[in-house]
């Protein structure tokens, strides 16, 4: 069976893209076009990794990774999707359990790799598995 992913992405061109990149590499992919439908996906179905968008309208990539916690579950492994390379916003996502970036504009290899590097989760026991793109 292959990994169900979540991506939240308010820009419909590199959300549709993303879709394609992933669905292609053999992935079960979920759509998002901003935060109140990732949680609401969130809230009813479980999936093995989240894309997030950091700069959404009305509710951010920081506010759905705060109530993803607020859940009470075990949250995916969330990888944030963004331009946005701010020590202030890369700081706060990695406090509330963000465990990597990619930053756009990212090639269709460096997204496969960086979902296959997310999804096996670290390679090392207490190894931090954070990875930057």
């Amino acid at each position: 069976m292959s990994a169900s992913i979540l991506i939240v992405e308010d820009d419909d061109m590199i959300r549709e893209m993303m879709d394609v990149i992933l669905t292609q590499a053999g992935y079960n992919v979920s759509l998002a076009a901003g935060g109140e439908a990732a949680l609401d996906l969130l809230k009813r179905s479980r999936f093995q990794l989240v894309l997030l968008d950091v700069h959404m309208p009305r509710v951010s990539g920081l506010d759905v990774l705060r109530t993803m916690q607020a859940l009470g579950r075990t949250m995916p492994p969330t990888v944030m999707v963004t331009a946005n390379r701010n020590a202030e916003t890369v700081g706060e996502a990695m406090k509330l359990g963000c465990v990597g970036y990619v930053a756009k504009p990212f090639t269709p290899d460096a997204l496969r790799a960086r979902v296959r590097s997310a999804l096996a989760g670290p390679q090392t026991p207490g190894s931090d598995k954070t990875v930057y793109i």
